[in-house]
């Protein structure tokens, strides 16, 4: 039995411990510079771009000759053409295909993306004769998403109805103190581009849901419209109006502030990124 056991253990003794795997360093992928936050980013291409559209990109190289300008850290510049699929917006009739040029984010390897085939929606310029035209932002091409293609048509049709003001500042207030302890109603002039009265009219009552409404006219009655987060109203006073109530506008009255800084409060924050629009992205030609 001894002769058995002794080359039983010499075997063993050869059989080396199974390698124990070793975690992988977790690839460092680089966030998406151009990924939209939320309704204000989105709100911000739509109302800056002339032109709106579906498109699939049929081309996508280094333009040359290389054009003037500098292209940022972390993006490689692309001369693109893409095919349009469907029009959201448009100043004027326009060709099948447009050509841009996209300071494209690059990945940790300092790559491009792989552009043709993608389909997007592209925020541009009204185009010239050849279709060239420019992005209104590094931000103005997205992969197409239904649901962002649903916003993006229905900020476009608030703003077609010509019923969103478009909000300026503030020119001055006033408050009520109402019949019971607490209650209080505030009224607040809004300043607009087109010149229409605007009032911020804002009902604090105890036990209820402070209310924020926005009236235009003269008078001030139960038909102000309530404002409705996730609306182009919404984005025209949360992201435009100042933090503050100016002196001028009543900001010294404390009761009147506070009642300002409530209604802000009320509305929530704008919610933009703090990417602001670039708009000095170089033309590109249609090129045969």
């Amino acid at each position: 039995m001894r002769s058995l056991i002794l080359p039983m253990l010499l075997i063993l003794s050869g059989i080396s411990a199974p390698a124990v795997a070793q975690p992988v360093a977790a690839r460092s992928v680089p966030a998406n510079p151009d990924r939209l936050g939320g309704y204000a980013d989105i709100a911000d291409l739509v109302l800056a771009s002339p032109m709106i559209v579906r498109a699939t990109i049929t081309r996508a190289q280094a333009p040359l000759p290389r054009p003037a300008g500098t292209v940022a850290a972390g993006r490689v510049r692309l001369a693109v053409t893409a095919s349009i699929t469907n029009l959201l917006a448009a100043p004027q009739a326009s060709g099948a295909t447009l050509a841009w040029l996209w300071d494209a984010p690059a990945d940790a390897t300092g790559k491009p993306p792989k552009a043709k085939g993608m389909d997007i929606l592209a925020f541009v310029a009204a185009p010239g004769a050849g279709g060239g035209t420019r992005l209104v932002s590094n931000r103005a091409v997205q992969p197409f998403d239904p649901a962002l293609a649903d916003l993006v048509r229905a900020i476009l049709a608030e703003q077609r109805s010509g019923k969103v003001p478009v909000i300026t500042g503030v020119s001055n207030g006033f408050r009520a103190d109402g019949t019971i302890a607490g209650e209080s109603e505030s009224q607040f002039f809004l300043t607009s581009a087109d010149g229409k009265p605007a009032t911020l009219v804002v009902h604090n009552r105890p036990g209820e849901k402070r209310r924020v409404a926005v009236a235009r006219g003269d008078i001030i009655d139960e038909s102000a419209e309530a404002v409705r987060p996730g609306s182009l109203l919404w984005y025209r006073l949360a992201c435009f109006l100042p933090a503050t109530l100016p002196v001028a506008a009543g900001g010294d009255d404390p009761a009147l502030a506070r009642d300002w800084r409530d209604a802000l409060a009320s509305l929530g924050p704008c919610g933009r990124t703090g990417q602001k629009l670039d708009n000095s992205t170089p033309t590109a030609r249609q090129s045969g």
